[in-house]
């Protein structure tokens, strides 16, 4: 490794416009623009937005490194007027001492033992997804998997059913990622943050609404108690060191940091994936075909996953060629070197699932659905710092364990009553709102199997 001293070598990169930097070309196309700076200029890539210098990182081991060094020598990038509406101080934008007692307190909900109980449950809201579907019919798949998600995560942390709420915490939602999208790329990205932007009107009404149906949970949970021990009864029972509970305020912070990451990642997930398999029938005849010789008719559980492989392995890929969360950043707390480059404090350190995933250095065939890839053996899958769609170090995503496992139920649950397949005529694109979904939704058609068979 080379040291700090010995760096004197500064990235190469682009020079971009007067105050704004590369920021015409980056809001363009966020994924072009990265894409072409690490091909022009390597994986140590210098650029500027509004005045920030910034580097992108490419190689494998170098975002492991900031990765594992996040909390040390690299900070959270967090001074998104947007993402801190919509999170607040939860998990995903505290640090230091208070992030390790938040972190704490929850992962006792995302331990594999405690994941499994929630496994029937989400067996159960997909079948009465599937019910919904007719023979025949077509209908968007994203925006059905973002309501049976959304409707999981609230049942399995918090033990209610938002079913009746569902097109509104959508529509909420909905606003908070355009925000997001907005800040990230848009001319928001300029604006102070005083500025009532349209999008920021409808990101805080939003919050608000969220906020509202929350406190409703949490004041009846208070009023009548619950035996349930879902996350909710953990957040409410907390006690710091002094014996003090949460305040409602870091409450309602936490539980819309886990309710947006807790379903958005599977949905968009899952939306790519059928998308996927329509375009590769040969994997997806592979896929139908576990599905129906490993449950031979019954419904799946948790103790089922595991033996269904090749699901498993159309899911790991849909994230590798899909990355939901496409690009993350930190900052540099100090002087650092990064693949022999000298990084100065304060520089914006950009790290992208979707650079290094499609990367052909590290994926044969970079651009090809393959399931099969992950399912070789170790030393010939692709290498593990190369594959990030949860991010990595100690902040690597809390509930990566249970988004694969709730995507492999669902996704078996629903292809033992139906095949699902994209309409041919469907125009595929990608929507970069603060995460990649697709832009105009997956019509698919549904075709119902023969269960007498």
């Amino acid at each position: 490794m080379v040291s700090i001293q010995q760096a004197q070598k500064q990235p190469a990169g682009v020079r971009g416009l007067p105050i704004v930097g590369s920021l015409p070309d980056f809001a363009r196309d966020p994924i072009k623009f990265i894409t072409r700076l690490q091909r022009d200029y390597g994986d140590v890539a210098a650029f500027s937005l509004m005045g920030l210098k910034g580097v992108l990182i490419s190689d494998p081991a170098d975002i492991e490194r900031v990765l594992l060094e996040t909390g040390k020598r690299y900070g959270k990038f967090s001074a998104s007027y947007a993402l801190r509406t919509i999170l607040g101080n939860g998990l995903v934008t505290s640090e230091g001492d208070f992030w390790k007692r938040q972190r704490k307190l929850v992962a006792p909900a995302f331990h594999h033992q405690s994941i499994k109980q929630y496994a029937d449950q989400m067996v159960a809201y997909a079948q009465d997804m599937a019910n919904t579907w007719e023979n025949g019919a077509a209908r968007d798949i994203h925006e059905d998997m973002m309501t049976l998600t959304q409707r999981i995560i609230m049942k399995v942390l918090f033990s209610v059913d938002v079913l009746d709420n569902a097109k509104g915490t959508s529509e909420a939602f909905n606003a908070m990622m355009q925000a997001l999208g907005a800040q990230m790329s848009g001319v928001e990205a300029v604006l102070p943050n005083f500025v009532p932007t349209p999008t920021r009107t409808k990101m805080i009404e939003g919050v608000a609404y969220i906020n509202n149906l929350l406190m409703e949970i949490i004041e009846k949970r208070r009023a009548e108690g619950s035996g349930d021990s879902d996350l909710l009864t953990m957040l409410m029972d907390a006690r710091d060191d002094d014996g003090q509970p949460m305040s409602t305020e870091q409450m309602l912070d936490e539980i819309r940091s886990l309710y947006l990451a807790g379903h958005e990642t599977t949905a968009a997930t899952l939306s790519w994936a059928w998308l996927l398999l329509s375009h590769n029938p040969v994997s997806y005849a592979k896929l139908e075909a576990e599905i129906a010789d490993v449950l031979k008719g019954r419904t799946p559980t948790s103790d089922d996953v595991p033996n269904l492989p090749y699901c498993n392995a159309v899911i790991k890929e849909a994230l590798r060629c899909y990355p939901v969360a496409w690009i993350t950043q930190r900052v540099a707390m100090e002087d650092v070197e990064i693949g022999g480059y000298a990084v100065a404090k304060d520089t914006a350190v950009w790290l992208s699932p979707w650079i290094v995933q499609h990367d052909p250095r590290w994926y044969a065939e970079p651009d090809t659905f393959m399931p099969e890839r992950w399912l070789k053996d170790k030393a010939e899958q692709p290498k593990r710092e190369a594959y990030i769609p949860f991010g990595g170090g100690p902040h690597i995503c809390i509930g990566n364990g249970l988004a694969m496992m709730e995507a492999v139920l669902l996704m078996a649950t629903m292809l033992q009553q139906y095949h699902i397949e994209m309409l041919p005529s469907h125009p595929v694109e990608y929507a970069l709102t603060g995460t990649l979904r697709p832009k105009f939704g997956v019509q698919v058609k549904f075709t119902q199997r023969d269960l007498q068979a």
